[in-house]
């Protein structure tokens, strides 16, 4: 058996440490899977099995790219993850460029990262801007003529902006009325804004903040909820974090995920979703998140593209992510040979309904009706 390793610029505290760390618990559960089979079988050159190096970059990007350089020079590593988050995914991508290395991205979702990559990125999530397609899909699907939409959004976030445009531009394009209004990160009274959402007669309100604004957001809106629209939606919702710190507080608010355990879909190689979330609870003792989910699933493309190719030369492996397409229990994965985009995952609309949270959205992937 020969070893090869994966690099990682982990995000194990700061603002991104729920999701960083939930990241992490994917990537090494996949390597611990990876080991005990045996590692890779490439043929005659044998198994190939990994090794994980990762150091915490605070939620930095300094820090982010300071790792990134030593995970390439230092440790040599043979793949390079990028990190969660938007920010520190671009940090790392910029330096990765500069060494010609490519980036495997399962975390980081702004739409110009890959531009920023000169066409060394596999990306396997759906892009910032679409984020909120489905919210105002099935929005419109429930009254197309009566409905609308208001966008809350943080004044100083890339993200956020990028979220909100995009549902913004989905609503136009579907003849919905859509205003927007942006808040600063910590703001804790809201009704100024929904105050003005309420008299535009807005069936539907989409919270586009970070996780600390969000659940903010929600916190409000349970204590004055005869205020607001029928329907609310924040991009925390889609973790389990968001109900653990409200707790029933969390019912009826709707988000949307990158990925469920309640997925039902078939797969082309390795775990069913149900299979996966078992795995996952019965290493670290919950349910994953989407972000356990996607870390895991960056590694099942590696092991697949490897397999394939019969090494780990990045040229090589990325030239064959661009014309692959498969589905995984993650979903559909197709990129963009041009944009670098990935085209074939597909999110979904979640709410939390009794404690739990339940797929209302695509209808061919629910296992329950919105209650609204």
């Amino acid at each position: 058996m020969i070893s090869f390793k994966i690099g990682l610029s982990a995000t194990l505290s700061g603002r991104h440490a729920v999701q960083g760390r939930e990241s992490l618990r994917g990537i090494k559960l996949f390597i611990d899977h990876l080991q005990a089979r045996g590692g890779i079988k490439t043929g005659e050159a044998g198994a190939l099995v990994p090794e994980l190096v990762f150091y915490d970059d605070a939620s930095i990007a300094e820090k982010t790219s300071e790792n990134t350089l030593r995970l390439i020079e230092k440790d040599r590593v043979d793949i390079l993850l990028g990190p969660y988050s938007s920010s520190l995914t671009l940090a790392c991508v910029e330096t990765a460029e500069k060494a010609q290395r490519v980036v495997w991205n399962y975390g980081g979702s702004l739409d110009d990262i890959p531009s920023h990559s000169r066409g060394r990125i596999v990306s396997a999530i759906t892009e910032a801007s679409s984020y909120f397609h489905t919210v105002v899909d099935m929005i419109h699907g429930l009254d197309a003529e009566a409905a609308g939409i208001a966008v809350l959004r943080l004044k100083e976030s890339r993200f956020s902006q990028t979220v909100s445009k995009g549902a913004l531009l989905r609503a136009e394009k579907l003849g919905m009325t859509a205003s927007v209004y942006d808040f600063p990160s910590g703001t804790e009274d809201f009704s100024t804004i929904l105050s003005a959402v309420k008299s535009r007669g807005a069936s539907c309100v989409l919270c586009c903040g970070g996780m600390e604004d969000d659940i903010n957001f929600a916190r409000w809106i349970s204590k004055n909820s005869a205020s607001t629209s029928k329907l609310v939606a924040t991009l925390a919702a889609a973790i389990n974090e968001f109900q653990k710190r409200l707790g029933r507080e969390a019912d009826g608010f709707v988000s949307t995920s990158q990925w469920e355990p309640a997925l039902s879909s078939s797969v082309d190689f390795g775990p069913d979703p149900r299979e996966f979330s078992d795995e996952f609870a019965r290493a670290y003792g919950y349910t994953p998140d989407y972000t356990a989910a996607q870390s895991y699933n960056m590694g099942l493309i590696i092991g697949k593209l490897i397999e394939k190719t019969g090494g780990t030369d990045e040229q090589e492996l990325l030239c064959e992510a661009l014309r692959s397409e498969f589905t995984t229990f993650y979903g559909d994965f197709r990129i963009d040979p041009e944009t670098l985009r990935q085209t074939g995952h597909r999110m979904l609309v979640t709410q939390w309904q009794d404690g739990e949270k339940r797929i209302v959205f695509p209808q061919e992937y629910s296992n329950s009706r919105l209650i609204a």
